[in-house]
């Protein structure tokens, strides 16, 4: 078996480093993976110890395959057993529990030369366990390899012809039985489960992907003990289709698109929704009636936007842009970026939105690494609020009818319900579902018993039946746990209401349910819901309902489809080719980002001046074009770095123009004073000494996507000799 690759073990010594807390001394001990606290461990487990002024110094061990037991000064002791030191610093320690510590209620003593702190926890078999990811956070992409090649994902359902293997690192993993892996409510074979080779404390699981899962899209996964029951964090992956499935096939096993449908919203009193791609950066229109994307609106490189909601005006719309930690605002009259504003608010940081609604005048955006929602006026443009809630917030509803001053976010890590009240700006009551509950979704039921609030909460991956819950929202009971997915291929997901009946995404299953709401009334004690299976293709991820047509909207991940159901006969009524941009052809051939570049809404550049400096110089320099409002940035990017056949005579044009395929940013030069209208940017320019001579690539970057890496003659810059 293989070592853990050298990069993603850096990553696990350090995971995230947290905001120090204002008073001196510990303030909290979480799983380090997946940052959730009850204050009970297994032993072995790697922990993260927060609090301020834990040490004076910051230094991650010098060999983390053999992590010292003194570290700066620094040690720790749980039960009197020294613990391994991964990382200090003064406001986070990262360490492991030594297996020898024996069961029961234990002192931990850090010690330091900032002073020594104690807390207790507690040490059982079965602790609170954790499953790694990417950004470090315990949310979004899962630590996953492909166990064959070593690679991240995104994961083909096969590797080079034979199934595709997973290798799943965590820690604090009770592994005396085997553990229960699901994505997305469906069970994967474990074929390994044990300590991983040459890394004290982390975890590895190994897992097959199932083939009924191709093409199910971003989907989480999660891992369960075989006894007791205790379960990880939810972390995400993402399962491509297989070659001839879908609207483009891949070219290759594991093989990331370029395109990939998120996100849907219906705009109200007319036939469009809005589509967000989180891989080509872009928010299209369709047009339900033409069945066809009119319109498509350019993010900033990198957005990923995975949520979009539409004030009920209809001329505004919010998109969640998870890979930036930002909101962009979008004007529906002009299609155009308004503004991108940080979901940051004062001091207090907020990342990885991953939901959004909007209620009245304000949105709401969940933030699930940083546990807060920030709270934007619609009317301001910024963010005027940020709310403390509990670990990785996940879903978002709210009752407009019975009290539109109350918002309910699940919080998927520890399995409660924030109950915000939206007059005051704070969480006015957390309802508990259970340590080991994983909700996603939340959908206020309208009044069907006087005087009580009910909530359906969906909770993907512990079901493949697609069990969801029906909470009493004034007390956090269970008065119902139903089976909606009765052909078992996976969990209920996202969730849509009208009239009468909700509907289910089964992204596992390539389904949707609908499901009428029955309320108990004489005979019958109970709520039930009487499910019907829709068969719409694969990767069925998100709902929306379009009132005025009478239509659920269903986004397919998998197939690059929106599907159209009739909410009468709840039949098929169409489908619409959601990746295919308005100027494109369907000849299954727009795997790439060109609708992106030719949005009306990117800024061009159509001439500079001057085109031409030598180095050790400072000019002001004039770039005359379009749709430069709000430019935020002009570099000089070196062709050799573009994609395509070198020169910049790619057409790629998403991700970070800062690094990777998509541009090096020259660092002779320098770039101020950037000021901007529609047609004209004014910058100043400095070329340092030793400036290599050749041609560069001038960018603007704006709200609305950032002019072409393509070299052309209105884009280039030429350094001439001295």
């Amino acid at each position: 078996m293989k070592k853990v690759p050298s990069a993603l073990a850096g990553s696990l010594v350090i995971f995230t480093l947290l905001a120090p807390s204002a008073a001196a001394g510990i303030t909290k001990v979480v799983n380090a993976a997946s940052f959730t606290s009850n204050n009970t461990f297994s032993p072995g487990t790697i922990i993260t110890i927060k609090g301020n002024n834990l040490a004076n110094a910051t230094a991650p061990a010098p060999d983390p395959i053999k992590p010292p037991t003194t570290l700066s000064g620094v040690t720790l002791h749980i039960g009197g057993v020294p613990s391994a030191l991964f990382y200090v610093s003064p406001a986070q320690i990262n360490a492991r529990i030594d297996p020898s510590v024996a069961f029961g209620t234990k002192t931990l003593s850090l010690s330091s030369p900032a002073g020594t702190f104690t807390t207790q926890i507690e040490i059982v078999q079965a602790g609170s366990p954790g499953i790694f990811s990417l950004a470090g956070t315990g949310t979004r992409e899962g630590a996953i390899l492909n166990a064959v090649t070593f690679d991240g994902g995104p994961f083909s359902v096969t590797t080079l012809g034979q199934p595709t293997y997973l290798a799943i690192y965590a820690t604090g993993l009770d592994l005396s039985s085997k553990p229960i892996v699901t994505v997305d409510g469906v069970s994967l074979p474990v074929l390994f489960a044990g300590p991983a080779p040459g890394f004290v404390g982390l975890q590895q699981i190994n897992v097959q992907l199932l083939a009924q899962l191709a093409g199910a899209g971003r989907v989480s996964l999660m891992i369960a003990t075989a006894v007791g029951g205790r379960t990880t964090n939810v972390v995400e992956i993402v399962i491509l289709p297989s070659p001839g499935q879908g609207s483009f096939a891949p070219d290759r096993e594991n093989q990331s698109r370029n395109r990939e449908l998120a996100a849907i919203a219906w705009v109200p009193d007319t036939s469009f929704a809005l589509l967000t791609d989180e891989n080509d950066d872009v928010v299209r229109v369709i047009d339900v009636n033409a069945r066809k994307v009119t319109k498509t609106i350019a993010l900033p490189e990198g957005a990923e936007p995975v949520a979009v909601a539409v004030y009920s005006a209809g001329k505004t719309a919010v998109v969640a842009e998870r890979g930036r930690n930002k909101a962009a605002i979008l004007d529906l009259a002009t299609f155009t970026v308004l503004r991108e504003i940080s979901l940051d608010f004062r001091a207090k940081t907020a990342s990885g939105p991953a939901a959004i609604a909007i209620l009245s005048n304000v949105a709401l955006v969940l933030n699930a690494d940083t546990d807060n929602v920030s709270i934007l006026d619609l009317a301001a443009k910024s963010v005027f609020e940020l709310v403390d809630v509990g670990r990785a917030p996940r879903g978002i509803g709210s009752d407009i009818a019975g009290s539109p001053g109350l918002a309910f976010v699940t919080n998927q890590s520890d399995g409660t319900i924030s109950v915000i009240d939206l007059l005051q700006m704070k969480v006015a009551n957390t309802l508990k579902l259970g340590a080991d509950v994983r909700p996603q979704s939340i959908l206020v039921l309208p009044a069907m018993v006087p005087g009580l609030r009910v909530g359906v909460v969906t909770e993907p991956d512990r079901h493949e039946t697609g069990r969801v819950m029906l909470v009493n929202l004034e007390t956090g009971s269970i008065l119902a746990d139903v089976d909606v997915n009765p052909d078992r291929s996976g969990g209920a997901s996202e969730m849509a209401f009208f009239n009468g009946t909700v509907y289910f995404t089964n992204q596992s299953g390539g389904s949707v349910t609908a499901a009428k709401v029955i309320p108990p009334s004489g005979a019958q004690t109970s709520w039930a819901l009487t499910p019907r299976t829709i068969k719409v293709g694969i990767g069925a991820r998100a709902l929306a309902i379009d009132q005025l047509d009478k239509l659920l909207l269903v986004t397919n991940q998998g197939s690059g489809e929106v599907v159209l159901i009739d909410l009468n006969t709840n039949q098929i009524a169409g489908r619409i080719n959601g990746v295919r941009g308005e100027k494109e052809e369907d000849d299954g051939k727009h795997d790439d980002h060109g609708d992106r570049d030719s949005a009306a809404n990117v800024p061009v550049i159509n001439s500079l001046t001057p085109n031409k400096g030598t180095a050790r110089t400072s000019f002001p320099m004039t770039i005359a074009g379009k749709n430069f409002t709000g430019a935020t940035e002009v570099v000089f990017l070196d062709p050799d770095s573009l994609p395509g056949e070198g020169k910049g005579r790619g057409n790629g044009n998403s991700g970070d123009h800062g690094k990777g395929p998509f541009g090096r940013k020259d660092p002779a030069f320098t770039v101020t004073n950037l000021h901007a209208t529609a047609t004209q940017v004014t910058v100043s320019v400095t070329i340092a000494a030793g400036a290599s001579k050749g041609d560069r690539v001038v960018r603007v970057l704006t709200p609305n996507g950032e002019s072409s890496v393509v070299l052309s003659p209105a884009n280039k810059f030429t350094v001439t000799v001295e």
